[in-house]
């Protein structure tokens, strides 16, 4: 209950932020491409420490990894509301994404080691149910925040609530199954075990699958659809807000049961069909002309996502079970490049496509063509994730 609790105030706070940080950015007078720069920056550092917090979770107490991940949480958030130029909001986000490493991979790690093989699917899911629980309140309240306040509000209440969520961390049980399992450090024996993960035969195309809907989240949700709302559309921080929690309410409806079905027929099948859909559904939002078209296309749109909820449990299924730190150190690294791809990507392909409006501080009006760039890399994922073994499939079937 602690982790789940924990887990929701991380992602409330982050998602805060999100309808926001474009327009943010932007607001150091820079393109498109250097908006992507700023999502991508808090990837980049997380993608660098995801392999190092997967082995100081197998050296130390987990719990302590994970305070620290949200300490660095909260003074990022400060900083970032604080920045006084562009190259100080880039440094603030690097530390965001150091401080979400150490949380998100040693919560992970802990989580699936306590929660049993039976039921993996369905806890897993549950714990990405609270993650995307606190992206359903985040963006209305932060860009309600920034309405009612400056654009510089959202960052300093997520500061507070990141703050929060050290107490319930500190009181987390222990459990047998997730302390330490090494007291040292061994390069040869971590490297081995690295070699072992990595020659697992499903392990790298399910990762990469899972890459393209990290790219997905950060260069579509995050990136395209706020600066596609604000400068097509002409909606306001708090409209975008309540926007992005509608898409995070329909991923909250499948999400969780989704993870139970796939404890029965298998997580393939859920992400395989999550993969194909979301292809076709992100390629009707460039159509949409105002905030109702574009609400129901992002219900829509979230209702797929939910189908990805059982991927984490994917992945540590075909993953040696006593390598769980690393497999999901590299889990995150490889998932993580995704989170640094997608906002360059397509800021840069929407900065080559965009529309130029004559007196607009902006880049242009944003088309379809970087959507069907997204579309077509789901699509490769779709087919990449097909010749994958499913074994929770073959040990139900």
């Amino acid at each position: 209950m602690n982790l789940s609790l924990v887990t929701f105030l991380v992602l409330l706070g982050l998602s805060m932020v999100a309808p926001i940080l474009p327009d943010y950015a932007a607001s150091f007078q820079v393109n498109y491409t250097l908006v992507g720069v700023v999502i991508s920056s808090f990837a980049i550092a997380r993608m660098l420490l995801d392999m190092p917090a997967g082995l100081l979770s197998k050296r130390f107490d987990k719990r302590i990894i994970m305070t620290f991940g949200l300490i660095l949480l909260s003074t990022s958030s400060v900083l970032a509301g604080v920045a006084p130029d562009y190259v100080t909001l880039i440094l603030a986000r690097m530390i965001e994404g150091a401080g979400s490493a150490m949380y998100v991979t040693s919560a992970t790690v802990f989580l699936a080691q306590i929660c049993g093989e039976e039921k993996r699917g369905q806890w897993m899911s549950m714990y990405m149910g609270m993650l995307l629980l606190g992206s359903i309140f985040g963006p209305t309240f932060g860009g309600f925040l920034a309405d009612m306040y400056d654009i510089r509000a959202p960052f300093l209440a997520y500061a507070v609530i990141t703050g929060l969520a050290i107490i319930p961390t500190a009181v987390l049980p222990r459990s047998v199954h997730a302390e330490p399992s090494s007291p040292d450090f061994s390069p040869r024996e971590t490297l081995t075990d690295i070699r072992a993960v990595l020659s697992s035969p499903s392990f790298l195309p399910v990762t990469f699958a899972v890459l393209i809907m990290f790219l997905l989240r950060t260069g579509v949700r995050s990136t395209l659809v706020p600066l596609f709302a604000s400068n097509n559309l002409g909606l306001d921080s708090g409209t975008i807000g309540l926007i992005l929690t509608i898409a995070g309410i329909t991923t909250a409806i499948t999400i969780t049961p989704i993870g139970h079905v796939s404890d029965r027929i298998g997580r393939k099948i859920p992400l395989a069909v999550c993969l194909l859909l979301t292809a076709v559904i992100i390629l009707f939002i460039p159509s949409v002309t105002d905030f109702v078209s574009l609400a129901a296309v992002l219900a829509v749109y979230g209702l797929i996502v939910g189908l990805s909820g059982p991927s984490a449990a994917f992945v540590t299924d075909v993953s040696p079970q006593d390598k769980l730190e690393v497999s999901m150190g590299l889990y995150r690294t490889i998932s993580d490049f995704g989170f640094v791809l997608g906002p360059v990507l397509l800021g840069f392909v929407a900065d080559l496509t965009a529309t130029p409006v004559p007196g607009e501080s902006h880049s242009g009006l944003i088309g379809i063509v970087p959507f069907a760039v997204t579309s077509v890399l789901l699509l490769v994922g779709f087919i990449v994730l097909m010749t994958v073994n499913d074994p929770k499939r073959a040990s139900s079937g």
